[in-house]
């Protein structure tokens, strides 16, 4: 991991996906560097001013400093805990999964 953070340009290309984890649906953005890394991800989902919601905010904006910072999805990934089957156990678990998907990894 590199300390030196890479903030993304002022003006960036980004994509809109749905993601569903758990039966709820979000909305995924995910913003890009020129190069088609992925720099930083936001999530908007159901009950905007609930707990969930503003942790899974907080998350976002955590995911996005660490792939400033030029951390993989896949190191991301490996460090966040897995339900029984395999999977994400929670959302920011999904989203990393999603931008693994996505291949803008560095």
């Amino acid at each position: 991991m590199n300390d030196e953070r890479q903030p993304l340009p002022s003006r960036r290309q980004n994509k809109s996906i749905e993601l569903v984890f758990d039966g709820v649906r979000y909305q995924l953005t995910v913003g890009f560097y020129e190069n088609g890394r992925i720099g930083e991800v936001w999530l908007n989902g159901p009950r905007p001013d609930s707990a969930l919601y503003h942790i899974t905010q907080d998350g976002c904006v955590l995911l996005s400093h660490l792939l400033q910072r030029f951390t993989s999805p896949e190191a991301i990934l490996d460090s966040l805990p897995r339900a029984a089957d395999g999977q994400p156990a929670s959302v920011l678990g999904a989203i990393v999964l999603r931008l693994i998907e996505l291949g803008g990894g560095i």
